[in-house]
């Protein structure tokens, strides 16, 4: 188990409990959710992200999206691994994300197993950072 915080932006408040359950199997830390992209984009730009090891975010949300959530990210915490939840991974937006930083996919729906995985990458990748 792990020990470091995770915000997970997700307008799918079923999914969003979801993650959280998986989450604590893998992190003591605290996970951070937020169901209102906007809020999520206010909480990305501020001073409380530098206490968040990985961000995991859904792809397509009103008002914000993933990726407009994304570029916020790499502007304050250019290395912070970024985790993009999308139920719609063709290969050409999966391209334009990595493109755009994007660490790796998650597709929804996924299997708890896969998720657990990527997550433990992602943690691992930036410890060794």
């Amino acid at each position: 188990m792990y020990n470091c915080n995770i915000a997970v932006i997700d307008d799918d408040t079923i999914t969003l409990e979801l993650v959280q359950i998986i989450l604590e199997e893998v992190t003591s830390g605290e996970i951070v959710v937020f169901s209102d992209s906007k809020q999520a984009l206010e909480y990305v730009q501020s001073d409380k992200m530098d206490d968040i090891s990985l961000v995991m975010c859904d792809w397509l949300m009103p008002d914000v999206s993933g990726l407009d959530i994304l570029a916020a990210l790499r502007k304050s915490r250019p290395s912070c691994p970024f985790l993009m939840l999308t139920a719609n991974a063709t290969k050409q937006l999966v391209v334009d994300a990595m493109r755009l930083g994007v660490n790796d996919f998650v597709v929804k729906p996924f299997h708890t197993n896969d998720l657990i995985n990527k997550v433990e990458q992602l943690i691992r990748d930036n410890e060794g950072a």
